[in-house]
């Protein structure tokens, strides 16, 4: 008897991200599988929701309190036009997240933005999850660049003199 595709993926996701970064088992009972992973810089959760053919891997970033003290209302809106340009370029989800009184569950935190995408069982192999994690990994780096332009926070570390000006050879 062969196995299910969701015990193969559950088992290939599992090595893959050991191998790539780290990797924690949460127990949820709305799905099949559910992982934290660490993936080059940032968090991401990896999941199997119960009686669905997709995994769907996502990172939900808050916005600090340093960048909230500066983000008025325009600043916040061309924030998040930035932000959905630069992940349609990129083919993924990106939602924003902002806690309202009255709100149902845990709330979270303060705003913050979530990124997203999905690999089905069809499609489903390491160089597409590498892919994936990729524009994912991307898109979140490019949020928080964003989010320094547009709020003057943080930037870029200026450039280090190089100690060899000489050319680089490969051999």
């Amino acid at each position: 008897m062969s196995e299910k595709p969701s015990k193969i993926i559950k088992k290939a996701v599992k090595s893959w991200f050991s191998r790539e970064g780290k990797v924690e088992t949460i127990s949820n009972p709305r799905a099949e599988f559910l992982f934290k992973v660490k993936f080059q810089r940032f968090f991401f959760t990896v999941v199997r929701p119960n009686e669905q053919n997709y995994i769907q891997m996502e990172s939900q970033v808050m916005i600090s309190p340093q960048h909230l003290k500066v983000l008025n209302a325009e600043k916040m809106r061309d924030f998040q036009v930035q932000a959905l340009k630069f992940s349609f370029s990129q083919g993924v989800q990106l939602g924003f997240i902002q806690p309202r009184p009255g709100q149902q569950g845990p709330k979270p935190p303060g705003p913050g933005f979530v990124i997203s995408d999905r690999i089905y069982d069809d499609g489903f192999s390491e160089d597409h999850l590498w892919e994936v994690m990729r524009r994912l990994h991307s898109a979140v780096d490019m949020s928080i660049a964003v989010l320094n332009e547009v709020t003057g926070q943080g930037g870029l570390k200026p450039p280090q003199e190089p100690t060899d000006t000489g050319p680089s050879y490969y051999t």
